[in-house]
Formats: structure tokens, sequence, C-alpha cells
């Protein structure tokens, strides 16, 4: 990094903090564990950030900083690698978990058989689980 990039990082240290605090509530993770990813993501987007484009930097570094964040959780958080289509089932099945569907109208509004639905359900409902605390350590 330049020292340019590395002041603009600086700047926006309260941006990561910020996220890396949103994902440690929804996932109840400790808050330090993300600190790491999150500052990474920050530093990522403040290379990538062009502001001769004209946009915010928030706009640009939100993102980085959670995907970073996303990355992290996807490597460590899960005891099992659940598929990206499963996963996005689950994204797209939240409205109706909302609104007290039966799994078999959940099904048939995501388009899938109720079995898919079922397997789904049973891998993505459970919050992240640190291997640590599943071993036991």
């Amino acid at each position: 990094m330049t020292s340019a990039q590395r002041s603009f990082a600086c700047e926006h240290l309260g941006l990561a903090q910020r996220q890396a605090r949103r994902f440690a509530q929804r996932w109840q993770l400790g808050f330090d564990d993300l600190l790491g990813p999150a500052y990474e993501g920050l530093c990522k987007g403040a290379i990538g950030f062009d502001p001769s484009l004209g946009h915010r930097p928030s706009s640009y570094l939100v993102p980085k900083v959670n995907g970073e964040l996303l990355h992290h959780l996807r490597d460590t958080g899960y005891l099992l690698r659940i598929s990206h289509r499963l996963r996005e089932l689950w994204v797209k099945a939240r409205r109706p978990l909302a609104l007290g569907l039966s799994d078999a109208e959940i099904a048939q509004h995501l388009g899938v058989s109720e079995e898919v639905w079922l397997d789904c359900r049973r891998a993505c409902g459970q919050r992240p689980v640190p291997l640590e605390e599943a071993q036991g350590e």
C-alpha cells in the first residue's frame, strides 16, 4: 500500500469496525475475531478505490469489508461446507419464513421440492459454530 492508501484506510477504520460489530451481533461471534478480516477488506478497498469516479468511499468500502467478513465466515464458520445453491435458497426464503408459511408453501414459492427445502433449512438454519467450540476445546 502507498502512504496515501494507508492514510485513506486509517480514515475509515470506524467503517470496518462498524461492519465487524454488525456481523458479530448477527452471527453471535466475537467482535475481536472479525476485526482482522474487516481490516483486510478495508485495505483491499483502499487499494482499489478510485476517487475520480465520483463515488462515496463508503459505497465502495462497505461491500469490500462485508465480502471479506463473509469469506471469513464461510471458511471458518461452519462444520460442514454448505453449497452456494443452498445458501442462496436460504436467503430467498427469509421473507416467506418471516411470514410464517409452511414448509410446503415455502418450497413451492422457491420452486424446489419440499425435500430440497428441508435439506436447506437443516443446513442453513443453524448459526455458524467455530470449530474450536465444536471440538470441545
